[in-house]
C-alpha cells in the first residue's frame, strides 16, 4: 500500500495538490497522511495558545477529510490526520528517516509579488530536504491523466532501478509516453554519458519512449523549446548531491525549475529510498 504524505495549510492551493494525488492514485490502495504543521513562534511566548491552535488544526483536518470523501470517495483510500508542532521540513526529515512514507505530494504556495514565481519558498525548501520522491503541484493546475512525462537529464549519473521503476510505474499506470530531454550546450556526449543514455533506453524498452537533444543555453530554455511541440504533463528531475562550494556558487537547477514550472514537478532522490511496507 502506497503511503503518501499530503502537507496542508487548509488553502485551496493545498487542496488542489490533494485533489491531484487522489486522482493520480485512484486505482491504487493508498494510505494518505494529511499533515498540518502547527509551528509558530508565539508558542515560545504564549504556551497557552498551543491547545487553541491544536483544536483549530484538528478541526481543519477533519473538515479537509470530509471534503475529500464528499468529492472523491474511494474505498481504496484511507486517511490519517496529523497535527504536528514541528516545522514542515523537520516533519519531512523525521518521516523519511523512519521510512514511513513513499512520496510527498504538496502544493506550491506561490510567492506573492510576481506571477512568474509559481513555487513558494516552503515547497522549494521541502524539495531541498526531502530524501524521498516529492511531487509539487502548481496553483490552479487542473488534474488530467498524464500523457507526456518529460525527464530532464544530462546523462551524467548511473540511473538506478529504484528511480526508473518509480517513473515507469507512473507511466504504465497512466499510459504516458516518457521523453528524456537533454539541454545541449554545444558539447558532444562523453563516453560515460552515452552509456547512461543507452542504459536509460534499456530501462524503458517496450514502452513509449523518446530522447530529445535540444540546443539551449539552460535547462528552462530547453524545456520551453520542447513544450512548443510536446506537452509537459509532468516534469521529472533527479536531485543530485551537491558539494558545499557548489551550493554557494551556483543556483540549483532543481530550484530554478521549481520556481518557474507550470507543470507538476516530480523530484526523485539521488540515493535509493526504500520505505517500509505494510
Amino acid at each position: 500500500m502506497m503511503r503518501i504524505l499530503l502537507p496542508t495549510d487548509f488553502s485551496e492551493n493545498a487542496f488542489n495538490a490533494i485533489r491531484y494525488a487522489v486522482n493520480l492514485y485512484a486505482e491504487e490502495k493508498c494510505h494518505f497522511i494529511l499533515l498540518h504543521t502547527l509551528y509558530n513562534p508565539d508558542y515560545i511566548m504564549y504556551s497557552s495558545l498551543g491547545q487553541v491552535y491544536k483544536e483549530k488544526s484538528t478541526k481543519g483536518l477533519e473538515k479537509t477529510k470530509a471534503r475529500i470523501h464528499e468529492e472523491f470517495y474511494n474505498d481504496k483510500h484511507e486517511f490519517e490526520l496529523v497535527s504536528s508542532y514541528e516545522m514542515l521540513h523537520q516533519e519531512i526529515r523525521n518521516r523519511v528517516e523512519d521510512r514511513s512514507i513513499d512520496m510527498i505530494v504538496m502544493g506550491t504556495n506561490g510567492a506573492a509579488g510576481g506571477e512568474e514565481i509559481l513555487f513558494g519558498t516552503t515547497t522549494v525548501h521541502a524539495i531541498k530536504v526531502a530524501k524521498c520522491p516529492l511531487l509539487a503541484i502548481p496553483s490552479n493546475y487542473e488534474f488530467k491523466k498524464p500523457k507526456d512525462i518529460v525527464f530532464a537529464t544530462k546523462y551524467e549519473i548511473d540511473f538506478s532501478e529504484y528511480q526508473m521503476d518509480l517513473l515507469k510505474e507512473i507511466a504504465v499506470r497512466t499510459g504516458a509516453k516518457i521523453h528524456a530531454m537533454r539541454a545541449n550546450y554545444g558539447m558532444e556526449l562523453k563516453e560515460r554519458q552515452q552509456a547512461a543514455k543507452d542504459e536509460l533506453t534499456g530501462f524503458f524498452d517496450g514502452m513509449p519512449f523518446e530522447h530529445h537533444d535540444i540546443a539551449a543555453d539552460s535547462v528552462p530554455q530547453a524545456l520551453e523549446k520542447l513544450a512548443q511541440k510536446t506537452p509537459i504533463d509532468v516534469l521529472v528531475m533527479i536531485k543530485h548531491k551537491r558539494t558545499f562550494i557548489e551550493k554557494l556558487l551556483f543556483t540549483s537547477v532543481i530550484h530554478e525549475i521549481g520556481f518557474n514550472s507550470s507543470s507538476p514537478f516530480l523530484v526523485l532522490p539521488a540515493e535509493k529510498y526504500e520505505p517500509g511496507k505494510d
